[in-house]
């Protein structure tokens, strides 16, 4: 599953589903990246980890794999 990391101009983040629907909001965009990443590993153990792939020029969001 592919999910998004948006980054506000408060600097909290939210993670996203592709459609738009709000998982979670956290503090900063580390936390967000750690808790997909800690999330990752328990879903996909032993697969590849969380990948940072910049998804749109115009907003601060990173598609994770």
């Amino acid at each position: 599953m592919n999910v998004y990391i948006k980054e506000w101009p408060n600097k909290t983040a939210t993670i996203l589903t592709a459609n738009g629907q709000v998982i979670w909001t956290f503090s900063s965009v580390a936390e967000a990246r750690q808790v997909c990443s800690d999330w990752h590993s328990i879903v996909y153990a032993g697969e590849a980890d969380c990948l940072d792939d910049p998804c749109d020029d115009r907003a601060s969001c990173y598609c994770l794999a």
